[in-house]
């Protein structure tokens, strides 16, 4: 086969000509806003821009709720009222966060019960498209959105015969979220206040709730305004989250908005610069010119309509977040809930760090290297306000959601990759502190002691054994590279340690398993969420080693074992229906197994990591509102679909990915372009001319080459 492949190297065709397809046009907004249950998306159709602050767009409800569940950005597709449009939200998140500033319109004046003022709507009525979004309301009129970084810009157009708007600083997206505090006062030019959103995440941590001010200027004054709190009519300043209702002559009024987290200076600041003179047109035309310079990074041509719309969907889902929280004048809030002075960079917040540490910061690192640098900066700064880099910080606080340590994961891969983030050398001194200090536990390292003294954390020690063992040892490779290029002793230590994750594999059912202190396991947890396990059982976790292939084939006893029980794996999958709830096997609707699939080809077999990475592409990715097999995690399934459809998948940890045929048949990022000769099953991959040895590349390789062909037959 060698010989063959030489052969094919020695006449490849140097790269024709081709024409991308237009991504940006054949985006989905709504795919990922529906499902139901654990197969719910938590993504919206919100006016935006890439990373912005704002977020406007509708909020909705069922008959009779808001459940945080199914409301995690504030809507659900499949609700058939809207409740209001609000300006700021979390997408694609498991938990309900957002809603700030809610806005609504109507014939008559509304009260501040979301149940009283709600509408309903026909779906056909609904439109949206990136940096734009449109609803027609039966019997009120018509609502016109467009969005900036931190304002955005609304048209209110009524066919009643009178016109009321409503604003109202107590609304909120969904029951997981209230605002526990704010103010709000009526201007010559409009409104202006704050409000402090307390989110399932945003309202955890030593800094609860996230402040959002804002500014409020209408195209005309309103002929008539009343302020109220609680329902109580209230003269000048509302010491309170208020609510403004107001009646304008004409039939068609526009608000623009400022919005920031430090100030209300900050946010006039926003609105003057980020909305100046533009018309609401301008503005989404303004939008879809920044959404079209992210999409000019990658070009693609073939593959089914279908697929291309899937990845044009899934490349603009993973630019919702992080977000850039970061005034026009630098000043921005951190983690630590401060006021910091400006910075030349933009700094970043809402990170669901155990989630997108294992595509969407290897994806941003390698397609978007700006946005990289800047992410890693912003995880190296919130190090220096706190004193320990986030798993999730979330608005201005730490949430401290999930486990591990995610981000010193991406501050390591960043470092690896060539990144020369600002920060670096306090970045890796603070994360290398917290990988042999047992003193520092928490929201850092878990039971680290431990973990060091058994090489594993014992089920005694704390909840999620099993998981928080294979986490830390990612963690312990990715640290141990970096450690390993700047010279430092630690590394051969940290490497070391980077094979704990064996010492929970149990070799009487080689499966993952809980062990205790005095070395036994525990029977494997093969159904539900065992105590021993984060958010999954067994069967997604035996494989949670991606920085060693290797050493997990030597856990199962050699690399055949390892192959069986993979296969098995999967093939219980496909046979099991996929329903609305966790999976019981592989269960692409959360993160452990992410990669599973692709430890195929490091086990010698690539056709098996191009038949079920096929497999998942199929049949757990669709071009509709549940087309997602889970939360995106804040553009984690989304990035997961990316790298699998340009034929790469980063493992994380290292600075390795997995080869691996795309969907299309030519890519282009940067000066790389990736193609396909033949049809059938993978037999191998040219790079530059020359046939490549094994299926995996590093990222300077990467960076290096100019052309990956993979060559198909069979």
């Amino acid at each position: 086969m060698h010989i063959a492949l030489s052969l094919i190297a020695c006449t490849t065709p140097s790269p024709t000509a081709w024409e991308s397809v237009d991504l940006l046009s054949q985006v989905d907004v709504f795919v990922g806003s529906g499902g139901d249950a654990f197969g719910y998306g938590g993504l919206t159709p919100a006016a935006q821009v890439p990373n912005g602050l704002v977020k406007v767009g509708p909020d909705t409800s069922s008959e009779s709720s808001r459940i945080d569940f199914q409301h995690t950005a504030g809507y659900d597709y499949d609700d058939p009222y809207v409740t209001a449009f609000s300006h700021y939200r979390l997408p694609g998140i498991g938990v309900g966060d957002g809603g700030g500033l809610g806005v609504m319109f109507a014939g008559e004046k509304m009260s501040s019960d979301w149940r009283e003022y709600r509408a309903t709507y026909a779906r056909d009525d609904e439109s949206a498209e990136p940096g734009r979004y449109r609803l027609a309301l039966p019997d009120r009129g018509q609502v016109e959105l467009a969005a900036a970084q931190r304002g955005a810009i609304h048209r209110y157009t009524w066919e009643t015969e009178e016109h009321w708007l409503m604003v109202n600083l107590a609304h909120v997206g969904s029951s997981g979220a209230s605002v526990v505090e704010g103010e709000l006062t009526q201007t010559d030019s409009g409104l202006e206040g704050w409000l402090r959103l307390d989110g399932s995440l945003t309202g955890r941590g030593e800094q609860a709730g996230v402040p959002l001010y804002f500014v409020i200027e209408f195209s005309e004054a309103p002929v008539e305004s009343e302020l109220s709190l609680a329902g109580e009519l209230i003269e000048g300043v509302v010491d309170g989250p208020g609510l403004a209702n107001l009646r304008f002559e004409s039939e068609r009024v526009e608000l623009r908005v400022g919005m920031s987290v430090v100030d209300v200076a900050g946010a006039r600041g926003n609105l003057e610069s980020d909305l100046g003179e533009l018309s609401l047109e301008e503005l989404q035309d303004q939008a879809t010119a920044q959404w079209q310079a992210v999409f000019d990074t990658v070009q693609v041509a073939g593959g089914t309509a279908e697929q291309q719309a899937i990845f044009a969907s899934a490349l603009y889902h993973a630019r919702s977040m992080p977000t850039s929280y970061s005034d026009v004048d630098g000043r921005f809030r951190g983690v630590d809930a401060l006021v910091h002075e400006a910075r030349e960079r933009p700094f970043y917040s809402d990170f669901s760090g155990w989630d997108t540490y294992r595509t969407l910061h290897p994806w941003v690192i390698w397609v978007w290297p700006a946005l990289g640098t800047d992410l890693a900066s912003s995880i190296a700064d919130m190090g220096q306000q706190v004193g320990y880099h986030p798993r999730w910080p979330a608005g201005t606080t730490e949430a401290g959601s999930m486990v591990g340590s995610p981000l010193e994961i991406v501050l390591a891969e960043s470092a690896l990759k060539g990144l020369d983030f600002e920060g670096q050398d306090a970045a890796f001194e603070l994360a290398m502190q917290h990988s042999f200090d047992g003193d520092l536990t928490g929201q850092r390292r878990h039971s680290l002691q431990d973990y060091i003294d058994y090489g594993y954390i014992p089920v005694e020690s704390e909840n999620g054994s099993v998981s928080k063992t294979q986490e830390m040892a990612i963690a312990d490779h990715a640290m141990g590279m970096w450690a390993a290029q700047r010279g430092d002793a630690n590394a051969e230590v940290l490497l070391a340690r980077s094979g704990n994750f064996k010492n929970v594999h149990d070799p009487a059912s080689n499966l993952a398993a809980g062990r205790m202190a005095d070395g036994s396991f525990m029977e494997p947890g093969l159904e539900g969420w065992p105590e021993e396990y984060v958010e999954g059982n067994t069967y997604q976790y035996t494989w949670l080693a991606p920085h060693d292939a290797a050493g997990l084939a030597d856990a199962f006893g050699g690399t055949e074992n390892a192959l069986a029980s993979l296969t098995e794996l999967f093939e219980l999958s496909d046979a099991a229906p996929d329903t609305d709830f966790p999976d019981p096997y592989y269960w692409h609707g959360n993160e452990p197994d992410l990669h599973a699939a692709f430890l195929f080809s490091e086990w010698g077999r690539p056709d098996l990591t191009q038949e079920w990475v096929g497999w998942i592409q199929d049949r757990r990715y669709a071009l509709d509102p549940a087309g997602l097999d889970g939360n995106d995690d804040g553009g984690t399934l989304s990035a997961w679909y990316l790298f699998a459809a340009v034929g790469l998948y980063p493992l994380n940890g290292t600075d390795r990915y997995v080869l691996t045929p795309p969907l299309f048949d030519h890519v282009r990022i940067g000066e790389l372009e990736i193609g396909v000769m033949g049809q059938g099953v993978v037999q191998g991959v040219i790079v530059d001319g020359e046939v490549w040895e094994g299926w995996t590349i590093t990222h300077e390789e990467l960076s290096e080459a100019q052309s990956l062909v993979f060559v198909l037959g069979g």
